[in-house]
């Protein structure tokens, strides 16, 4: 049996290295996934699948989407920094015109099923214009008819739809217009 040197410097380098990076308190604290190669490569397909997941958390109604971003990339294979600098383009008032618009994509997607909550846009003008002139009362006063359950289900589904919908476009996008150099 021949003897390898260099075989046995590579194990325990490799043996050092693991051992250095446990000992990180970052590497602890960070799953091990989030470092392989191809999650920070710029490829066209993993750029395309990071742009995509950054885009429609970016869209989402929830709070710390980036890292929402981050773990879908890690889940499906997509470059992390386009999915982090995907999530920019939520800019801080967007949900202003986002969430009414997600909205009315939902109702429109249930009122196709027959169901809806009863409010309307012409009842959502009234009750912005109540409440910048009398208060919040006079626009709690006639939401009271409003089936609140179904007015959560229709912004829920209009933003998963909205959500989606933009993610598809910003994969499109990319694998469209990728070039090769």
């Amino acid at each position: 049996m021949k003897f390898d040197y260099n075989k046995l410097v590579q194990k325990v380098d490799a043996y050092l290295r693991k051992k250095r990076a446990a000992s990180r308190l970052w590497a602890v604290m960070l799953p091990e996934s989030l470092f392989r190669p191809e999650l920070w490569l710029w490829e066209k397909s993993s750029v395309a699948r990071g742009a995509a997941w950054g885009t429609s958390w970016a869209l989402a109604p929830v709070p710390m989407q980036t890292i929402f971003a981050v773990l879908s990339s890690i889940r499906t294979r997509g470059n992390i920094p386009m999915s982090v600098l995907s999530c920019c383009i939520s800019f801080p008032g967007y949900q202003l015109v986002a969430w009414p618009l997600q909205w009315y994509a939902g109702s429109v997607l249930l009122g196709w099923l027959g169901l809806s909550s009863g409010v309307d846009m012409e009842l959502m003008r009234s009750c912005a214009a109540a409440a910048t002139t009398e208060g919040w009362g006079a626009a709690m006063q006639m939401l009271k008819e409003v089936n609140l359950l179904m007015l959560c289900a229709e912004l829920l589904i209009g933003c998963a739809v909205t959500c989606a919908a933009i993610g598809a476009v910003a994969y499109s996008l990319v694998m469209l217009f990728w070039r090769k150099r």
